[in-house]
């Protein structure tokens, strides 16, 4: 791959010489001064340019992140942020999302139909996401341009070779892959200092379930000692037997969906006890063999619980299946009395008190404690093959997290939306109140910044190398101010502070990009848990749900889950920090 770059650049290089050459050989090519007009055709004049300066070009991305695309400024270029950019690096961007089934689906077609632009840029988490193997496969076909030198001589994304600097997962699996011959993709928004232990309310986002506060105080609980699967159980029961009502007069579901829709992932705070599969389904038995938790008897426990709260309507049982608006429209309408998923920087949450965190619960360790695995990371960024001039890309993104370009992505132009005080930016009173009244209009049309993910989220989700404390003195645009829109944010963040445990290692699914595990990948890809979870749940006795577990147990060994079990288990015996188990 990297070779076919090279001779792209040369090309494009040969063809350039070549033009000025031919050009010089006119004998008439002076201006009426007497200048050389040729040479002034063939050469861009920056010397009256800022030093930021890389090319009077348009670049256009595209984005696979719906949280981009419901944030795009009506004119992007002429936002006051991007005006600012443009000033002082000449780049102008063209920023497309096109709507879908789902997000992951569209990279699939274009990438399939070779119509990506100039830079593509898709959600991320980790090597594990289902993007991955599409992304992966478009860097093995060449559609991606080769960045390893760019990255080496860059200003921030040099960091990226840093022995420690990289999650592991980042380094080993996606950035710098061995099996990959440079860098062709990689993630964004890595950390500079690792925090993840640190507990700081004015930054911190308290997700879970968050019970209606009216409700609990009625029932007189405090609902930060509901922290066992018996307890929640009963809580529902109470609040089931209490004959509350939501906004329009119905009956209310103890337990409604998460705020953003339908899913299973929801269960990982409802039924923290019974998550026997701790590495995304997977964890040691007794034997220390590695085993996914369908192979065990443990799943039962977790379905049963589900299936009990479906029987006695503790659950709404739409749980799992509630599209992304109805699910916020029930939350909003007070039609559950718990939503099993939100988080304190939620407008439902913030903008009143009406909500209160729940729980949690208690971890199969016994514990509460938040689990995190170190550095934290979001996001993944290619450059086409096709692109011209890829270097120019490059630079302009790496320009773009340096604190120089994070202060105008983040809180926009200096004297516009901000102004400097002891070295620090500070939000103008107006921009602060429309933070606080929720005017996502302005500050995306008119500003154009990200303003922690507020704004334009296309700014917050392609930086890099982020330490907002130390560059500029609070956690997100507007938090120091004192009249921050996310003040209850914060007060949430301090009234129910969460306890923090490192747990090393990659999700055991991590590995299963491993060559020679392969086919076992291509069969295991076919098979769904979470569907066949919910079935289960669903099911019209036990006797169904012990068929259907008994089933894709099968399905598991046709696909070959041994090879891979016990590839992860010679890789935790070998580096226990290597794979997130524990018991």
């Amino acid at each position: 791959m990297k070779k076919k770059i090279v001779k792209q650049l040369m090309a494009g290089t040969m063809a350039t010489t070549m033009a000025v050459t031919m050009l010089a050989g006119c004998g008439d090519s002076k201006s009426e001064d007497g200048s050389d007009a040729a040479a002034e055709s063939t050469t861009e004049d920056n010397s009256d340019k800022p030093d930021t300066w890389i090319a009077d070009r348009t670049i256009t991305v595209q984005a696979y992140v719906d949280d981009i695309g419901n944030t795009l400024p009506t004119d992007f270029n002429n936002t006051a942020t991007m005006k600012k950019i443009t000033e002082l690096t000449g780049i102008k961007l063209d920023v497309k999302y096109t709507p879908g089934d789902s997000d992951a689906k569209v990279m699939a077609s274009q990438l399939a139909s070779g119509t990506i632009p100039d830079v593509i840029v898709s959600y991320l988490d980790d090597s594990t996401r289902p993007e991955f193997p599409l992304l992966l496969k478009a860097a093995q076909e060449d559609m991606f341009a080769d960045v390893s030198e760019y990255m080496k001589n860059s200003e921030v994304y040099s960091k990226y070779y840093e022995e420690g600097y990289l999650p592991d997962d980042t380094y080993e699996n996606i950035v710098f892959r061995s099996d990959l011959d440079g860098v062709y993709l990689w993630q964004m928004n890595i950390d500079e200092i690792d925090r993840s232990l640190e507990y700081n309310a004015d930054e911190e986002y308290v997700g879970g379930m968050y019970i209606q506060s009216s409700i609990a105080e009625d029932l007189g609980i405090d609902p930060r000692t509901i922290n066992t699967q018996d307890q929640l159980y009963d809580l529902l029961v109470q609040i089931k037997e209490g004959g509350y009502k939501d906004d329009n007069g119905n009956d209310v579901y103890p337990l409604g969906p998460k705020y953003w829709g339908g899913s299973a992932d929801a269960l990982d705070f409802v039924t923290a006890g019974l998550r026997w599969g701790v590495s995304d389904n997977y964890n040691l038995d007794d034997d220390g063999n590695v085993k996914h938790i369908a192979e065990t008897d443990y799943v039962y426990d977790q379905i049963n619980y589900v299936r009990t709260l479906l029987d006695e309507g503790l659950m709404n049982p739409e749980f799992f299946t509630m599209d992304s608006t109805r699910a916020e429209e029930v939350s909003k309408n007070h039609n559950s009395a718990i939503i099993a998923d939100v988080h304190n920087y939620e407008e439902i949450v913030y903008g009143s008190d009406e909500w209160v965190p729940l729980g949690p619960i208690n971890d199969i360790q016994g514990d509460n404690k938040e689990v995190v695995h170190g550095k934290s990371k979001r996001g993944c960024m290619a450059i086409s093959s096709e692109a011209e001039n890829p270097e120019e890309i490059f630079q302009f993104f790496d320009w773009l997290s340096t604190p120089e370009g994070q202060i105008i992505a983040q809180y926009g132009a200096e004297g516009v939306s901000y102004d400097m005080v002891d070295g620090k930016p500070v939000l103008k009173d107006e921009v602060v109140e429309k933070l606080n009244a929720g005017d996502t209009d302005y500050l995306i049309n008119e500003v154009g910044a990200g303003f922690g993910g507020t704004g334009n989220y296309f700014f917050e989700f392609v930086l890099t190398n982020k330490n907002n404390i130390d560059n500029f003195g609070e956690t997100r645009p507007g938090a120091s101010s004192g009249e921050s829109a996310y003040a209850r944010s914060v007060q949430i963040a301090e009234e129910y502070p969460v306890e923090k445990k490192l747990v090393p290692g990659l999700d055991a699914t991590a590995y299963m990009s491993a060559d020679e595990l392969a086919d076992v990948k291509t069969q295991m890809d076919l098979l769904n848990w979470d569907e066949t979870f919910v079935q289960a749940c669903f099911a019209e006795s036990d006797e169904q749900v012990k068929s259907i577990v008994e089933s894709f147990r099968a399905q598991l060994k046709s696909a070959g889950i041994e090879r891979f079990e016990d590839y992860v288990k010679g890789i935790y015996e070998e580096n226990p920090e290597a794979v997130t188990f524990y018991k």
